[in-house]
C-alpha cells in the first residue's frame, strides 16, 4: 500500500522536533544539574572561611562563569562577599544580571555592595539601570514578590541616600535615581517603599537621638574631667612654683656658704703665704751669704797655695777655719729653714687640698639643686602645654560617639545584606 509523499514529510518533521525537543530539555536538565552542583560547591565548600575556602570560592566562581548561569553567578557572588571580596563579588553580580537582566537579586546584591562601599554615584547609576527592569505594571505570585522585594530595598536606599548620607551623595543623582523607578511604584510597590523610606528615617532620627545624647553625657562627662584636671594642675604649678623657688633659694646659699669657707680658707693660708716668703727670703740671704764665704774661702785657700810666708799661710789658715765655721753655720740653719718652708708648704698644700674638696662638693650641691630647677622648668613647660589642651572646648567626641555615629551612617544599620538567608534559599531543603 503506498504512502503519501507529504505524510511522510510531516511524520519525519514531527519525529524531528520531538528528538530535539528532547535533546533539549536533556540538555536543559545537565545544565540545571551542573549549575546546582556549582552553587552546592560554592555555599558549602567555598563558604569556610580561610585559604581553602577562599580557593572553593574561587574555582566555584570560574566553574559559575563557564556554565553562565544567573544563579549560579549570583552564589558566587555570595561566596566572595562572604569573604569580605567586594569589587570581585560586585563584578560577578554584574555578570549574572547581564546573563538575566531581571535577577533582581543579583541588582539587590551589586547596588547594596556598592552603597556599603561608599561609591553612592556607582550605586545610584544601578538604580537606574535597575528601573528599566521593573514592570510598570503590579505582576502575581512569586513574580510581583520579587519585585516587592526590591522595591522594599530600594525604599531603604533611598532613605538612606536622603538621611543619614544627605550630604555625602549627589542630590543631582537621587533625583534622577527616583524619577527612574517613579513609573514602577504603583499599587502595592509604593506603600512598600514608602513604609521602607520611612523606617530609615525613623531609625536615622532615633540614630541620631541616641548619637546625640551620648554626645551631650561624653562632653558634659569631658567638661567636668577638664574642671578635675584644671584643679589638679593648678596644684602642681603652685608645687613646680614652691620647688623652684626652694632650689633656688638652695642655690643662693650654697654659694653664699662657698664665699664664706673661701675668705676662710684665704685667711688661713695667708699667714702661711707670709711665713712660706719670710723663709724664702731668708734661704735667699743665707744663699747669699754662703755664696760670699764660699768664695772667701777659695780666694784664700788660693791665696794660702801661692804665699811662702808662714806667718802668712798661718793666718790665712785661721781665717779659712773660721769661714768654713760660718759655711757650716750657715748651712745648719738653711737646712733649718727649708725644713720648715717643706713643712709649712705641705700645711699649705693640705690646706688648698681641702679647699679644692669644698669647692668641689659645693659645685657639685650647687649643680644638683640647678639640675632640679631645670627639670622644674621644663615641668613647667609641659604643665603649660597641658594647660592649653586642657583649656580646648569639650567636643564630647568619646568612643562611643564615635562607634554611634559609624553606626548611624553605616547602610549595615538600616539594611543588612542577608547573606545566610540567600545562601539557605539557594541550597533549598
Amino acid at each position: 500500500m503506498g504512502h503519501h509523499p507529504r505524510r511522510i514529510v510531516s511524520v519525519l518533521f514531527s519525529a524531528a522536533v520531538v528528538l530535539a525537543g528532547s535533546l533539549t530539555w536533556s540538555a536543559c536538565q545537565v545544565a540545571a544539574a551542573n549549575a546546582q552542583e556549582v552553587i552546592d560547591q560554592l555555599l558549602r565548600e567555598g563558604w569556610q572561611v580561610g585559604p581553602d575556602g577562599m580557593a572553593a570560592a574561587r574555582q566555584g566562581t570560574a566553574s559559575a562563569r563557564q556554565l553562565q548561569d544567573a544563579d549560579a553567578l549570583y552564589a558566587a557572588g555570595l561566596a566572595l562577599l562572604r569573604h569580605h571580596q567586594y569589587d570581585d563579588a560586585a563584578e560577578v553580580f554584574q555578570a549574572a544580571i547581564e546573563v538575566d537582566p531581571k535577577h533582581y537579586r543579583s541588582w539587590r546584591a551589586l547596588i547594596w555592595i556598592r552603597t556599603l562601599q561608599e561609591k553612592f554615584d556607582a550605586a545610584l547609576v544601578q538604580v537606574q539601570r535597575l528601573a528599566k527592569q521593573l514592570p510598570a505594571s503590579e505582576l502575581t505570585g512569586q513574580d510581583e514578590a520579587k519585585v516587592l522585594e526590591t522595591v522594599r530595598l530600594l525604599g531603604r536606599l533611598f532613605g538612606f541616600y536622603e538621611g543619614p548620607r544627605s550630604g555625602d551623595v549627589s542630590a543631582a543623582l537621587v533625583t534622577r535615581a527616583r524619577d527612574a523607578i517613579r513609573p514602577a511604584l504603583v499599587g502595592q510597590r509604593q506603600t512598600e517603599f514608602d513604609n521602607n523610606y520611612q523606617d530609615v528615617a525613623t531609625l536615622f532620627t532615633s540614630s541620631t537621638t541616641e548619637q546625640q545624647d551620648a554626645k551631650d553625657d561624653a562632653k558634659l562627662k569631658e567638661q567636668m574631667e577638664k574642671q578635675n584636671n584644671q584643679q589638679q594642675l593648678e596644684v602642681r604649678r603652685k608645687q613646680i612654683e614652691v620647688d623652684t623657688q626652694q632650689a633656688t633659694d638652695q642655690i643662693d646659699k650654697l654659694r653664699s656658704e662657698w664665699i664664706q669657707e673661701e675668705q676662710r680658707f684665704t685667711q688661713l693660708e695667708g699667714p702661711l703665704n707670709v711665713s712660706i716668703s719670710q723663709l724664702e727670703s731668708q734661704q735667699s740671704v743665707i744663699r747669699r751669704e754662703l755664696a760670699i764665704l764660699i768664695d772667701d774661702v777659695f780666694r784664700l785657700t788660693e791665696e794660702r797655695r801661692q804665699t811662702t810666708d808662714p806667718v802668712r799661710k798661718d793666718r790665712l789658715d785661721r781665717e779659712i777655719f773660721r769661714l768654713e765655721r760660718l759655711i757650716n753655720d750657715y748651712e745648719r740653719d738653711l737646712a733649718l729653714v727649708q725644713a720648715e718652708g717643706r713643712r709649712l708648704v705641705a700645711s699649705r698644700d693640705v690646706l688648698r687640698t681641702r679647699q679644692l674638696q669644698t669647692q668641689q662638693r659645693f659645685e657639685a650641691e650647687i649643680k644638683q639643686h640647678a639640675d632640679r630647677k631645670q627639670d622644674l622648668e621644663r615641668a613647667e613647660k609641659r604643665l603649660s602645654l597641658e594647660t592649653r589642651r586642657n583649656n580646648r572646648p569639650a567636643t564630647g567626641n568619646s568612643a562611643k560617639v564615635r562607634v554611634l555615629s559609624a553606626k548611624t551612617s553605616s547602610i549595615r544599620t538600616y539594611h543588612d545584606f542577608p547573606l545566610e538567608v540567600e545562601r539557605l534559599t539557594l541550597l533549598g531543603p
